[in-house]
């Protein structure tokens, strides 16, 4: 199967960055490694269910926000010694050089194929580090067919992909570029004849705020820094300390607090595809391992309080959908689909922002959907997790919230005045700019 997608990418402003991507999924059969998936919930699923409708709710606007698919480890280094797994990969990319005015019905006699070298990787076999697999392919291929069901179905969105209904942004990772075009691919199948060309939008690293960004808002930075000075950290080490010490002396490996989130990560890519782990390694040393990082992660999000650092970091991903609710809600002319291709390090701050987080790492493919709602002249947001209508704290534990008070909530977990807020007490470049 093949996709042709146009991507656009974007600095302060918006910038072309004049190539067309292909999803190529290769008909080659894997060896090993990467394209063999073993039945666990922390390997995601394929497709989430969409709650139906409210009863007598009118669907304005749909905020979609992803976690990529499956994937390789992101480690560069080795995961531990002696491990043998082989990483053979069967999707790959392919680009042709474009001009930023030819839009449609584009004739590409060529396109080149983005090969990663035998042998010749950072992991063994021919897959990059973090690099999107086919099981993370179809995996956000599901969940673009249930929001096909969901939204397309329904009548909400034309059976048309098209730019004045539909909002496609990604970081700059491959895998997420991927996983947004793999779900596009099952939202809006492509019905042949022509070249469809869609944007795709993104950011240069330095200026990219789907996930916290201590180059943007060096404040969270230093937020992270006195989280792990915090009394909240201090109190809780003897048992971080008594996990790496058991998980050390099991593997015969020395695995330390810095070590805690890359080797988690191995484990579960390595569980993820059947591949083995360190001998002594058990079930119960993996599930206390990333109980450990899921409590560092979730809380660290909450230091020093959860408005205050969502304000220096994830906020200024929340205040870009606030501003098209808005737009929404005002009756301006926006897009009524809206897609942010992010990672679990999106996710887990929206969570926490939005007071719902449950403490557990949020699987492969998972996606929020924040949807605005017209009910019988009011506006209402409800928030979906993983296919589950989210009751909202600050809402009175109402699954529909109206969207007064759903956007003065939202104004304390959003940047006001960055600036400000993004000043650490040591001199940082800041790169904010509104």
């Amino acid at each position: 199967r093949a996709w042709l997608t146009w991507v656009s990418g974007s600095r302060l402003t918006r910038l072309r960055i004049m190539q067309l991507s292909f999803l190529i999924l290769l008909l080659a059969a894997a060896v090993g490694g990467a394209e063999e998936q073993r039945g666990h919930d922390d390997c995601g699923v394929f497709g989430w269910t969409v709650p139906p409708p409210p009863k007598g709710a009118k669907l304005m606007q749909v905020h979609a926000i992803i976690r990529h698919g499956d994937r390789t480890p992101w480690t560069g280094d080795l995961c531990w010694p002696n491990d043998s797994s082989v990483w053979n990969c069967t999707l790959s990319h392919a680009e042709v050089p474009m001009y930023a005015d030819d839009m449609y019905g584009k004739i590409v006699p060529r396109v080149y194929r983005k090969r990663f070298l035998f042998g010749d990787e950072t992991l063994n076999g021919n897959c990059s580090i973090g690099q999107l697999t086919t099981i993370g392919y179809n995996q956000q291929l599901a969940n673009g067919k249930a929001l096909m069901q969901a939204y397309v179905k329904s009548g909400f969105l034309d059976d048309t992909i098209s730019s004045s209904e539909i909002y496609i942004r990604s970081d700059n990772e491959p895998r997420t570029q991927q996983s947004a075009e793999s779900l596009m691919l099952g939202m809006y199948p492509p019905r042949g004849g022509f070249t469809e060309v869609v944007e795709l939008e993104t950011r240069d690293t330095t200026f990219d705020y789907i996930t916290c960004n201590s180059k943007l808002c060096p404040k969270f930075a230093e937020y992270q820094e006195e989280f792990k000075h915090s009394k909240t950290w201090l109190d809780h080490w003897n048992q971080t300390e008594a996990v790496l010490t058991a998980i050390s002396n099991a593997i015969n490996y020395t695995v330390d607090e810095d070590d805690l989130d890359p080797f988690s990560d191995c484990l579960r890519t390595h569980l993820c595809h059947g591949l083995p782990w360190p001998k002594g390694m058990t079930s119960d040393l993996y599930e206390r391992a990333w109980g450990e990082l899921s409590w560092q992660e979730y809380n660290m999000f909450k230091y020093p309080s959860v408005q205050a650092n969502a304000q220096v970091g994830i906020g200024f991903l929340l205040k870009e959908i606030l501003q098209q609710i808005n737009a929404s809600v005002s009756g301006k002319p926006v897009q009524k689909f809206l897609l942010y291709s992010g990672h679990d390090t999106t996710l887990i701050p929206i969570l926490v922002a939005l007071q719902v987080d449950n403490g557990v790492w949020p699987p492969y493919a998972s996606m929020i959907l924040l949807e605005l709602y017209d009910v019988g002249g009011k506006y209402m947001v409800r928030v979906i997790y993983n296919g589950k209508v989210l009751q909202l704290p600050f809402c009175g534990s109402r699954t529909l919230c109206d969207f007064e008070t759903f956007s003065n909530y939202m104004s304390t977990v959003t940047p006001s005045d960055p600036a400000k807020q993004c000043l650490q007490k040591q001199k940082w470049k800041w790169y904010y700019n509104q």
